[in-house]
């Protein structure tokens, strides 16, 4: 049974990439949601988890509809767009490797 559609690229390298970017970007969220936020007079609560989603979020600061970060909800569609433009990039990469490999080299 295929799941995805045939024009779907299918990459070990994108998934491997996609892997690592969501355990890396959970951790960053559970550690930005367990500090207290910074000092006196600043306050970064929310940045890591901004920077860890930061294609989505900047998207959405655009078109203003800002995600809440508390949001469990919000953070898991957020890191699941940008874990799928992170497979994409990866099976980019992975095909044009491939290519220039085959080949002999560009050109």
């Amino acid at each position: 049974m295929n799941l995805f559609p045939g024009w779907f690229p299918r990459s070990y390298l994108g998934a491997a990439l996609a892997a690592v970017y969501v355990g890396v970007s959970v951790s960053m969220i559970l550690s930005d949601r367990r500090s207290s936020g910074g000092g006196n007079w600043i306050s970064l609560k929310g940045m890591g988890a901004f920077l860890a989603t930061f294609p989505v979020s900047a998207l959405g600061e655009i078109l203003g509809m800002k995600l809440d970060y508390r949001r469990n909800l919000d953070m898991g569609f957020a890191v699941g767009l940008c874990a799928l433009l992170v497979y994409l990039v990866g099976a980019g990469v992975g095909r044009l490797a491939r290519m220039i490999f085959s080949s002999g080299g560009p050109g």
